[in-house]
C-alpha cells in the first residue's frame, strides 16, 4: 500500500479543493468510505483546503485513504492534474479491486441507459440520499424529550405571541419581534413563557407551568432589517447587526427544575457554524398558531444561505406563532433562530432562520455572555 507524505498531503488538498466544493467532499467521504466526514473524521468549521488535509490524515491513519481517492480518481474524469496526482502519490488508489457483479437496472422493463452496470456500485449500496442519515432510535427520541423540556410559548396576558427556547437557566431567546409586540402595547413587563405546553396521547392537554420575566426582563436584542418588513426582505440584506433576537430574562431558575428525575436544562449555542448541504432535513420545535407542542420535519429542507450569510432558507413548514422557535439538524444540533418567512401571498417557497452562531457571538459581542448557560 501507498502512504501519503505531508508534501503529497499539501499537494492533494491544494488539487482537490479546486475541484471538491463542501457538498462534493462530504458525499464522496460518504460514497467511498460509509462514513459521515463531519461525525468520523474532522471537525466543522474550517476552510475547505485545510478541511480536505485533516481528512487525508485521518484516512491515512485507519488505512481508508485508497477507497477515497480510487471514488475522487473515478468521478473526476475531466480532471488529469487530478488523477494524475493521485496516480502519483498514491498508485494504489486507482488498483482498489473492483467489484463487477452484473446489474440491470430497468423501468417498466427498460433498461436505463445511465444506469450503473455494477451491482456494488457506491450508489447502489448507500443511501439514496446521503444527508439523510439512519439514525439510533433511543438516542434520537432522548435528544427529542430533553429539547421539548426547553421549549416554550411566549404569552402575552395568556395570549401566544411566538416561541422561545432556553438558553441558560433563567434566559430565554426568542425573536425580537415577538418582544416588540408587547413592547409597543406598554406590556413587556407582562410577557412570561409556559412550558411543557403540550397534547397528550389520551387527547388532554397539558396546561404546563407560566413564568414570568422578571422587572425589566429584555438583557440583551437585536432588530431585524427594515427590508423585512417589505415585499423585498433581502433588498438591501440584512447585517450581523440585524438578527432578530431577544433575550429574555426569567423569574425563575427554570432550567434547574427537576422533570421526570432530571433538570430541565437548556440548549447551548454552538459558537461555530455547521455546514448544511443543499436539501439536508431540518427540524423545528415550535408553537404554531399558539398550540400544543409541535414537531415540524422535513427530510429536503435546506436552500442556501442569503447573499451575505446573515439567514438561511429552509423549506420545512411554520405558522404564526412559530417565531422564535429553534432550528435543527436531524441529528438534533441546533442551527438557527426561526424568524420569518416568505412574504408572498400566494405559493410562498421558503421559510428562514438566522444562523444560531451569529446570534451568540453578538450577544457575547454585547457583553451578555454570562446569561448564556455552558
Amino acid at each position: 500500500m501507498g502512504k501519503l507524505s505531508g508534501e503529497d498531503i499539501k499537494r492533494l488538498s491544494t488539487l482537490l479543493s479546486g475541484t471538491l466544493s463542501l457538498n462534493d467532499l462530504e458525499s464522496f467521504v460518504y460514497a467511498s468510505t460509509g462514513d459521515r466526514l463531519f461525525v468520523e473524521y474532522v471537525a466543522p468549521g474550517k476552510p475547505l483546503r485545510p478541511t480536505i488535509s485533516d481528512l487525508l490524515i485521518a484516512l491515512e491513519d485507519i488505512g481508508s485513504t485508497a477507497k477515497f481517492l480510487a471514488y475522487v480518481y473515478a468521478n473526476r474524469p475531466g480532471r488529469p492534474d487530478v488523477r494524475t496526482e493521485i496516480v502519483k502519490a498514491f498508485p494504489d488508489a486507482v488498483a482498489v479491486p473492483a467489484q463487477t457483479s452484473a446489474l440491470s437496472v430497468q423501468t417498466a422493463g427498460a433498461p436505463q441507459a445511465d444506469a450503473p452496470t455494477n451491482a456494488h456500485a457506491p450508489g447502489l449500496q448507500r443511501n439514496v440520499r446521503p444527508y439523510l442519515a439512519k439514525l439510533d432510535i433511543r438516542v434520537w427520541q432522548s435528544r427529542l424529550s430533553e429539547i421539548e423540556r426547553r421549549v416554550c410559548r411566549v404569552e402575552l396576558e395568556g395570549n401566544a405571541v411566538g416561541t422561545g427556547f432556553l438558553v441558560g437557566p433563567d434566559t430565554v431567546l426568542t425573536n425580537w419581534h415577538v418582544f416588540e409586540a408587547a413592547k409597543n402595547q406598554g406590556k413587556g413587563d407582562k410577557l412570561g413563557c409556559r412550558f411543557d405546553y403540550e397534547l397528550l396521547p389520551d387527547g388532554k392537554v397539558q396546561p404546563g407551568q407560566l413564568v414570568m420575566l422578571q422587572a425589566g426582563g429584555l438583557i440583551d436584542s437585536s432588530p431585524y432589517s427594515v427590508a423585512e418588513g417589505t415585499a423585498k426582505p433581502d433588498d438591501p440584506l440584512p447585517t450581523t447587526a440585524e438578527l432578530d433576537y431577544a433575550l429574555l430574562h426569567l423569574a425563575s431558575r427554570v432550567g434547574e427544575q427537576q422533570v421526570e428525575g432530571a433538570p430541565r436544562g437548556w440548549i447551548a449555542l454552538p459558537k461555530a457554524g455547521l455546514p448544511l448541504a443543499a436539501d439536508a432535513p431540518i427540524l423545528i420545535v415550535q408553537h404554531p398558531q399558539g398550540t400544543p407542542m409541535k414537531l415540524a420535519m422535513d427530510t429536503q429542507a435546506v436552500i442556501g444561505l442569503n447573499g451575505n450569510g446573515t439567514r438561511i432558507n429552509y423549506r420545512t413548514n411554520t405558522d404564526p406563532g412559530s417565531s422564535g422557535s429553534p432550528v435543527f439538524t436531524m441529528d438534533w444540533d441546533i442551527v438557527a433562530l426561526h424568524h420569518s418567512g416568505d412574504p408572498a401571498w400566494v405559493n410562498p417557497t421558503y421559510n428562514q432562520g438566522v444562523p444560531i452562531e451569529l446570534v451568540r457571538q453578538r450577544i457575547e459581542a454585547n457583553g451578555f455572555a454570562n446569561a448564556l448557560g455552558a
